[in-house]
């Protein structure tokens, strides 16, 4: 599989980019993923999906008009930062973490922490709780104080992971 074709990005829509992740992360986190002198291109993976390359490296996933970094830029991250720690994630215990990598959506049983200020439809996304590597980006099924309370049902439906075809497509 390739990207079907590449184009640079308005200055606008770079603004809107970096806009997004420091509504996301924090100003913070987000000077770290993109900044506004940046080089950015987006390609199309197919017709819902887009992946966005900042210098020339893949970045972040754009999909139905919603960007999120991908799992490697996490985990490129997580070498310097404990994303256990960012908003927006979901901590899973080494039970679950061959389950996340193979697609499964994220069980509440499964959940040993997750940010509180998490809502039901946000993106997030699942790292594992012994060293917060990233495992997976995907939508909350139910918020955050709930994830960690639940003992039953699905937290997480996981839309791109560790070892997936975008994972394989941008490492």
């Amino acid at each position: 599989m390739e990207f079907r074709s590449r184009r640079h990005l308005s200055k606008k829509d770079v603004k809107g980019i970096i806009a997004e992740m420091g509504r996301l992360f924090g100003e913070e986190v987000a000077s770290k993923l993109i900044k506004k002198k940046d080089d950015v291109e987006i390609a199309e993976v197919d017709r819902i999906t887009q992946v966005i390359f900042v210098n020339g490296k893949p970045r972040f996933i754009r999909r139905e008009g919603l960007v999120f970094p991908l799992v490697s830029t996490l985990y490129e991250l997580s070498n310097e930062e404990d994303l256990r720690t960012w908003k927006r994630s979901v901590v899973v215990d080494a039970g679950a973490v061959p389950y996340v990598l193979d697609g499964a959506d994220v069980m509440a049983p499964g959940i040993t922490d997750a940010d509180e200020g998490i809502g039901e439809g946000d993106f997030v996304f699942v790292v594992e709780e012994n060293f917060g590597r990233p495992l997976a980006i995907g939508i909350a099924l139910m918020d955050g104080k709930r994830m960690k309370e639940s003992k039953k049902g699905k937290a997480v439906k996981n839309i791109h992971h560790a070892k997936d075809r975008l994972w394989e497509l941008t490492v």
